[in-house]
């Protein structure tokens, strides 16, 4: 393994492409439902450098412009632009690893070809001629080439100079002699490519890449050079701190963007003073040369490596995607105020499918791409700008682009410089307040989980992994996206007997692992839930139960989680005992969460539903040591469901004073609207759920004159509540005041005064993850309050039973037949995670005591199109917003958040990517498309082993090998360069480019590795090393023959059984079938590999 790249021969590429083409309708995994197909006439056709282009869309010089496939690939899905990645006389680097961080605004730390400039070369000529091969194929009409391809050249003026620099920008103009030679080898690929007519100047234009630093005299030199000397069209790209440092500053301090820009950015590039007249000069050297001159915007912006993503040794990361955008818009629309609308600019700040448009109605086209194609949905993406435009000109009746600029500002006198100005005021005039570029995440958006990856079967929806309940999300969505809402209500309850409650004010941890981050939004999983049980739920009957068995169960604790495990108990014909030490069902969901959240009405449908199922409560019955040796004894099992009902008290000097409110209490109180004692000035201490809701409840009460202040010792970022809740408390104008740690009420005769805080700064993790709030000394002060609320934790008080019996965290405690969940295992936790650990506890005692009973709750695999799924993870759709009560309108206990409408609903719903039934992430996000997703038959082998033992052999039973899933995934290592881009989006804990089973496509590069596979198709033999242990698989006579040193296996391509041996019995050894089964996967790859 090594994270430099092998280069493909052109004639084995070529054919394998025309295998996978004519076998699947695909190329390098992208099916043709994504490429782009010129129209006659078409009106997104563009012009660049005298050059007509078939659209004005390309991709950046970047990951995705280094490499033959990357560039066929962002070709075939409707780049026209290719920004080749740059070179540089330097071309031997090391590159940091791992060098992309995508997550949400992009951070790379690498910026130039990762090959020699000869290899950089042989790759762009490949790419040329297999482009115009592939326009042959496809059938495209018309005869001109329609694409650019931009050279793109660094650093320094010294280094262009250079011979392999001068020898690189002569071949791109007249690459005769090499295509030639290519083209008679690929003539036995493709025979018609001797008739097409592929030009031979692949290039005669450039971008200038300066290093960050760069001296204007010797931007202008190296621009001056290409224009004048190699009368090359030159474009010179230009960096963001060309807004100067003021103006970068308020913009990035406006976005929410953590990133860090180091003064030394500003100092050492290119001023804007200095700038405008260099590029003046410039524009007059090109036009005395009947060249075209034109700027880039822009390059990334140099940051600092703050992030723990790249290595140490990096100190500056360069930052790209959604944060550039508002800045590159607005250095545009600076430079043409300046040039007086003259200046010709392409653009690549930040470009995606939702402001192409607008882009190009600001004349700011080419738009090229990078950032973007590096997340899911990866080349396909481009397909939906393609989309976009062309839906926006057939909308507004536009024959070209130019009408369609004109008819966006509604000018038909004016040129079309003054009305792309027009456009372009007005775009960037509300770039800074748009929300599509701000960062209002609490948290780092991600989907990945604890879950490791696995070498086959890695497939599971990252919303189900998170849930603790692991509700089939997908299933249910899917069922509401088709209408079926009595199907989903039934898959929502084999999970979850709280639909109503839930779908209410569960802390829905499963949208934050939602695949649809990566795209635009999470799915409103929760408003789903609460749609489906408002629409079946809310008037249904009572379901039907199982006979009685004859067992008896008691369970302490009528909260969710006690209720939970009664109602499943139930259903399965257990008589349920429940023993509550209150006087109604629900816990601290009842209690304590306010009616402005849950009503009482919504909650009791839910408990309702499972009291109908037959269970008993006994109200106001406290579990006391007697009553629960009885209960052991009269009873098939006990499961402790008990509620952390007991607030932790803060252990601060005065803390007994009058003015210091339980914060359960004073939930509980308003909830049953007895009085508080609440004052007008409030201070809530804590960082959790119970926080937000005293909070936002005392926000209720003080009235219009009042102020409650949330007082936390971390940031927000920090704050264990769930995101939603923190947010809301924002919007409702509470105050947070962070990095703040209570040292002591003040009081005066009785009369509290305030709260004494110590000012706090951020130290290492600890033990949670989180860092350590760490004390700055001399930095006391009081908060005004005359009512503090300490909500910093809760305890369970259970005196019935030893604290050594239950502290193992499992629901089976050590005493046979008596379980425990939810708060009484966890301590104060959510209502999903009791929820989930009373199903657990259900599902466990009923299988102890009946083992045969099936409680499978999987489904089978849904029908799907595996090319209509991919198409649809290509594309981004904007998810709803759900209607809140104005925050004007908030003073009171009315619910905030109203049920979706049916359309809404089922439109949220089908946003669903399905990703319990195909991922595929790795195999878009990355550039060189080195992961490859192939279908199998799931098998299930159980396995034997041959054991030698005094010259005997013995076939001995060994394991099961199981994989299920129909799609797997193989990782082509020749083209990884172990970037880490599909570590980020992969939704496990793990790293697909090294997980995943390696495959070479060249021998040699096989026989350098250590570990991989390798298909020769000549003798359809699977070779297989890893550690220096060589194996090879391949099929005669319908039976799979294995072999490795001393062995030979013969075995049924079905069952995997052994049907006969050639073995050296001259020694004791075993031999197992492990290897040779992971072999028969990766064989089925190869078998289909063209059958995705």
């Amino acid at each position: 393994m090594t994270d430099h790249f092998t280069l493909i021969p052109v004639d084995l590429m070529l054919k394998n492409i025309l295998d996978e083409f004519q076998n699947t309708n695909r190329i390098f995994g992208i099916h043709q439902n994504l490429f782009f197909f010129p129209e006659k006439d078409d009106p997104i056709c563009s012009s660049r450098f005298g050059q007509w282009i078939e659209t004005p869309i390309g991709v950046a010089a970047g990951p995705h412009t280094q490499l033959t496939q990357n560039i066929v690939a962002a070709w075939l899905t409707g780049a026209r632009f290719i920004e080749l990645k740059t070179i540089q006389t330097l071309d031997e680097l090391n590159v940091s690893k791992p060098c992309i961080d995508m997550q949400d605004e992009g951070y790379n730390c690498e910026w130039s070809q990762e090959l020699k400039i000869q290899e950089s070369f042989d790759q762009y000529l490949n790419a040329w001629i297999i482009i115009h091969v592939l326009k042959d194929l496809l059938g495209h009409q018309q005869k001109k080439t329609g694409l650019i391809f931009n050279m793109s050249v660094g650093y320094n003026y010294q280094g262009i100079l250079n011979e392999n620099v001068q020898w690189f920008l002569q071949i791109m103009d007249n690459a005769a002699e090499a295509l030639q030679k290519k083209i008679k080898l690929l003539s036995q690929v493709y025979p018609k490519i001797k008739k097409l007519n592929i030009p031979t100047q692949l290039s005669n234009n450039v971008t200038l890449s300066t290093m960050h630093g760069c001296p204007p005299q010797e931007i202008e030199q190296i621009a001056h050079y290409l224009l004048a000397e190699k009368k090359l069209h030159t474009t010179v790209k230009l960096n963001p701190t060309l807004l100067g440092k003021e103006t970068l500053h308020e913009i990035m301090g406006q976005s929410g963007f953590s990133t860090r820009i180091p003064d030394a950015a500003f100092k050492h590039d290119l001023k804007y003073k200095d700038a405008v007249p260099m590029l003046q000069r410039l524009q007059t050297t090109a036009d005395d040369m009947g060249l075209s001159f034109s700027v880039k915007l822009t390059n990334t912006l140099e940051s600092e490596n703050h992030k723990q993503v790249f290595p140490s040794n990096e100190p500056m990361m360069y930052m790209s995607g959604r944060a550039l955008h508002p800045l590159s818009v607005t250095l545009a629309e600076k430079l043409q105020n300046t040039f007086e609308r003259k200046l010709d600019i392409s653009f690549s700040g930040g470009a995606d499918a939702f402001n192409v448009v607008e882009l190009v109605n600001a004349g700011l086209s080419p738009v090229t791409v990078c950032s973007d194609l590096l997340k899911p949905g990866g080349y396909g993406r481009l397909h939906q700008y393609i989309k976009t435009l062309r839906d926006v000109m057939k909308a507004t009746y536009s024959e070209d682009l130019q009408e369609m600029i004109h008819k966006k500002v509604r000018c038909f006198c004016c040129s079309d410089e003054d009305a792309a100005w027009r456009n372009l005021k007005k775009y960037a005039a509300g770039i800074n307040q748009n929300p599509a570029y701000k960062n209002t995440n609490l948290r780092l958006p991600t989907i990945k989980t604890d879950r490791e990856l696995e070498t086959f079967d890695c497939i599971h929806a990252p919303c189900v992994d998170t849930c603790p309940a692991h509700q089939d999300i997908p299933e249910y969505l899917m069922q509401t996206a088709t209408v079926d809402f009595d199907e989903a209500a039934k898959v929502i309850l084999k999970t979850n007997p709280f639909p109503q409650t839930t779908g209410m004010v569960c802390d829905h941890l499963c949208q934050t692992r939602c695949t649809r981050i990566n795209y635009d939004s999470s799915i409103l999983i929760r408003e789903v839930k609460r749609f489906v049980a408002e629409t079946v739920l809310k008037n249904q009957d009572s379901e039907s139960r199982s006979a009685f068995n004859g067992k008896k169960v008691a369970i302490i604790g009528a909260g969710p989680s006690g209720l939970t495990c009664g109602y499943y108990l139930a259903k399965a014909g257990f008589q349920v005992d429940i023993y509550e030490s209150k006087s109604q069902p629900g816990g601290m969901v009842a209690g304590a969460i306010p009616a402005f959240r849950l009503p009482d009405e919504d909650l009791n449908i839910d408990i309702n539903r499972m009291l109908s199922m037959g269970i008993n409560i006994h109200y106001q019955s406290t579990v006391d040591n007697r009553l629960f040796e009885t209960l052991k004894s009269d009873t098939d099992a006990i499961y402790i469901a008990a509620g952390a009902q007991q607030s932790v008290k803060l252990n601060i000097p005065c803390i007994q004073a009058s003015g210091v409110l339980d914060p359960l209490d004073f939930l509980f109180n308003v909830k049953k609207g007895s009085p508080t004692g609440l004052g007008q000035n409030i201070a809530i201490i804590g960082g959790g759920n119970t926080a937000m809701d005293a909070a936002r409840t005392a926000f209720r009460l003080v009235g219009d004159q009042g102020k409650v202040t949330i007082v936390y010792r971390r940031t927000i970022a920090e704050m264990p509540a769930d995101q939603g809740e923190i947010t809301a408390v924002l919007e409702e104008g509470i105050n947070i005041l962070e990095l703040a740690s209570p040292i002591k009420i003040v009081q005066n005769q009785g009369q509290m005064l305030g709260l004494l805080c110590q000012k706090m700064k951020l130290g290492v993790p600890d033990a949670s993850g989180r860092k350590k709030p760490v004390p700055i000394s001399d930095s006391e002060f009081t908060l005004e309050a005359d009512t503090i609320i300490p909500a910093i934790g809760q305890d369970l008080d259970l005196d019935f039973i030893e604290k050594d019996a239950i502290e193992n965290q499992q629901v089976q405690t050590l005493i046979s037949k008596v379980y425990i969940g939810g708060d009484a295992m966890r301590g104060a936790s959510t209502a999903i995670n009791a929820i989930a650990d009373g199903r657990k506890v259900a599902e466990k005692i009923i299988r102890e005591i009946n083992p045969a009973t099936d409680l499978n709750q999987e489904v089978s695999l849904r029908p799907h199109d595996f090319d209509e799924l991919m198409f649809k993870k290509s594309q981004r759709i904007r998810g709803i917003s759900p209607v809140e009560t104005p925050l004007t309108e908030r003073k009171n206990f009315n619910l905030v958040t109203t049920t979706l409408t049916q359309e809404e609903a089922m439109a949220e719903s089908s946003r669903c990517l399905q990703c319990d039934v195909l991922c595929n992430v790795c195999t878009t996000v990355c550039p060189n498309l080195a992961f490859r997703s192939f279908q199998i038959t799931p098998i299930h082998y159980k396995l034997n082993k041959l054991v030698i033992n005094n010259h005997q052999v013995n076939l001995e039973s060994d394991l099961d090998f199981v994989v299920n899933q129909p799609y797997q995934i193989l990782h082509l290592e020749e083209w990884c360069n172990q970037c880490g881009n599909c570590t980020t989006f992969c939704p496990t804990s793990g790293a697909p480019w090294r997980e995943k089973p390696h495959v070479y496509q060249t021998r040699n590069a096989f026989a350098e590795s250590e570990y991989g596979y390798y298909f020769d198709e000549e003798t359809s033999i699977l070779h297989h090393i890893k550690d220096g242990r060589q194996a090879t698989l391949t099929m005669d006579q319908d039976q799979f023959i294995y072999q490795e040193k001393g062995v030979e296996f013969q075995l049924d391509p079905t069952t995997f059984d052994i049907k006969g041996w050639n073995i050296d019995t001259r020694k004791n050894k075993e031999f197992a079938l492990n290897t040779a089964a992971e072999m028969s996967v990766v064989w089925q790859g190869f078998q289909h590999k063209n059958q995705s």
